[in-house]
């Protein structure tokens, strides 16, 4: 039931302008979930149960969302193993009672129409066998893992050039120093397209993007590609794919150009402005919606970015300006494309 219910809300939240509310259930001694969808009359919710369970699922959803202090209607999606004897749930209404062997309706009520709906079109046929699990998991994830393949891509490249030159220099002298290489490491990196003020002063201005997709060493690209990796799904699920790349593009620019201004003399490579500017975008969601999401989720999102921005203050060679340009960045832009993009919630 927990796989059914995890892709189900996610539907409901994704597609269907609902929220998530969570409860302690006494009886469970765990967290139980509750999707929700604000009406012009009250409020539409959905909670996801099974037979041996759904009279104090229903006792208990019903005891929390009166404190929310706003007219309501429960519906349970009720998953049975057996032969549902409807007579028996008299009491309960508003439910669709699902066959989770060969997921058929059974039967339902009329308030439940839209949730059977739904059910039709996104769960029935096998939609949540391994197979369509695997095809939303690369959909949400497929923007991210083009930019990171790109990142890839160019490493090597910038590494491959940095190794030949380097086995020249060695090759005609009797060794190489530290000093020499970061020399190299540095020459190529400028020439692929580095923030380097000089040459952004004499006009080559798309430095301030191509700095991004430039990474120093493999622990540097790792650590990016990673947090980019785990940030960039959430930001296409909440702003789809086209703001997603404009997010993370004007980020880019706005870390690098913070950076151009406070430090002039650096040379600064590396995905971590734009990923800073995901998580800003990400903060400006959670703000417009703070009163659709767990306060927690805001918290935590503040702590990571602090801890990162911490991080970076404690390390030698990182790009502080460039953090805080970035996540500056995405703060706005997330802002004002979530805040006129934003839809109308309709009613079901």
């Amino acid at each position: 039931m927990k796989k059914f219910e995890e892709n189900f809300y996610k539907i409901l939240i994704n597609k269907e302008n609902f929220y998530i509310k969570q409860y302690y259930s006494n009886f469970h001694c765990e967290d139980k979930f509750l999707a929700i969808k604000e009406l012009n009359d009250g409020i539409y919710c959905a909670l996801i149960s099974d037979d041996e369970s759904e009279n104090i699922d229903y006792s208990e959803a019903i005891e929390y969302i009166k404190t929310l202090e706003k007219p309501f209607s429960l519906n349970m999606i009720i998953l049975s193993h057996k032969e549902y004897v409807q007579t028996e749930h008299s009491s309960m209404g508003h439910k669709l009672i699902i066959n989770r062997k060969n997921n058929n309706i059974i039967t339902y009520d009329e308030s439940c129409i839209p949730l059977k709906q739904i059910f039709e079109n996104n769960v029935q046929q096998n939609s949540f066998k391994i197979k369509h699990t695997r095809e939303n998991f690369f959909k949400d994830k497929i923007t991210t893992l083009v930019i990171i393949s790109i990142n890839i891509i160019i490493f090597i490249i910038t590494q491959v050039a940095i190794m030949n030159i380097t086995n020249t220099v060695r090759g005609s002298s009797n060794g190489i120093s530290n000093e020499m290489i970061n020399v190299i490491n540095n020459s190529v990196l400028i020439n692929f397209g580095a923030k380097y003020n000089v040459l952004i002063e004499q006009g080559e201005v798309w430095r301030l993007l191509t700095c991004a997709f430039l990474h120093s060493n493999l622990l540097h690209i790792a650590c990016n590609m990673y947090s980019l990796y785990i940030i960039g799904p959430q930001i296409q699920q909440i702003y789809g794919t086209k703001k997603y790349l404009i997010i993370y593009i004007i980020s880019c620019i706005t870390s690098s150009s913070l950076s151009y201004f406070m430090s002039p003399s650096s040379i600064s490579v590396g995905a971590s402005g734009g990923i800073f500017g995901l998580m800003g975008a990400l903060l400006s969601f959670a703000i417009i919606e703070r009163h659709r999401i767990d306060k927690k989720y805001i918290s935590s999102l503040m702590q990571i970015i602090v801890i990162n921005l911490f991080i970076g203050l404690s390390i030698k060679n990182i790009d502080n300006f460039g953090h805080i340009g970035g996540l500056i960045g995405g703060v706005l832009v997330g802002y004002l494309i979530y805040k006129t993009s934003r839809k109308t919630i309709q009613e079901i």
